[in-house]
């Protein structure tokens, strides 16, 4: 499962950066608020500022979960300076949430090119194969070799092995789906920090969804017996 840890800003950081845009639009009087959070305003600073600027705004709207104002604003970063690391990277991770599966794919496979020790990048690749809606990203085979590429760098991460355990289940794999989920458990409680009460949740759920599918597997092959 992907890691928002990284990524999330709180409602205060976010109303300290939605009061800096109406500061700076009264500064500059003709500016609207909406034309300084996209950036239009920034003509006048270094592009280190306006990069600093973009980068505030896609992670606030991140964290309001409005995926494609987020890709918008990171996209301008990599118009501004197209080797920013920090802007491609967490854009692979935005091009997921948003749906944009072609080019989360493309990007993370140059990525990992690039980073080849990078197990989060695999993670996200593994993910991304095991969870996109559109079913012609779906790939069970890559899901599970990416996953276990990843693992083979951080085998106590309990992110990969949920991922692992997806990917497994989305190949019918119901016993190894399980046997990964409940080794995620395990690393979880052990080596995890500030794993979310959301997060817990969900990783209980996953845990049940392959437990039920791995049960109602062994019935229907014993009833063929």
């Amino acid at each position: 499962m992907l890691s928002r840890n990284c990524m999330k800003i709180s409602k205060l950081t976010l109303h300290l950066c939605v009061l800096s845009l109406a500061t700076t639009a009264m500064a500059q009087n003709t500016q609207s608020v909406s034309q300084v959070s996209s950036g239009l305003t920034l003509d006048n600073r270094t592009n280190e500022e306006r990069i600093e600027f973009l980068l505030n705004v896609a992670q606030a709207y991140f964290a309001e979960e409005d995926y494609d104002s987020a890709v918008n604003a990171y996209e301008r970063i990599l118009e501004i300076d197209p080797e920013n690391f920090q802007a491609r990277y967490v854009v692979a991770h935005v091009y997921i949430n948003a749906k944009q599966y072609g080019k989360a794919e493309a990007l993370l496979l140059e990525l990992i090119d690039e980073n080849p020790d990078d197990f989060k990048l695999m993670n996200n690749l593994a993910w991304l194969y095991a969870t996109a809606e559109d079913l012609k990203y779906r790939n069970g085979e890559k899901a599970v070799r990416y996953a276990q590429e990843a693992l083979a760098i951080a085998p106590d991460d309990h992110h990969v092995w949920s991922t692992l355990s997806e990917a497994h289940y989305i190949n019918g794999d119901y016993e190894r789906a399980y046997n990964a989920i409940t080794t995620m458990a395990r690393k979880a409680s052990q080596h995890a920090q500030g794993v979310t009460k959301e997060q817990v949740d969900a990783y209980n759920e996953q845990i049940r969804k392959c437990k039920r599918a791995w049960d109602t597997q062994k019935m229907l092959e014993d009833g063929e017996e």
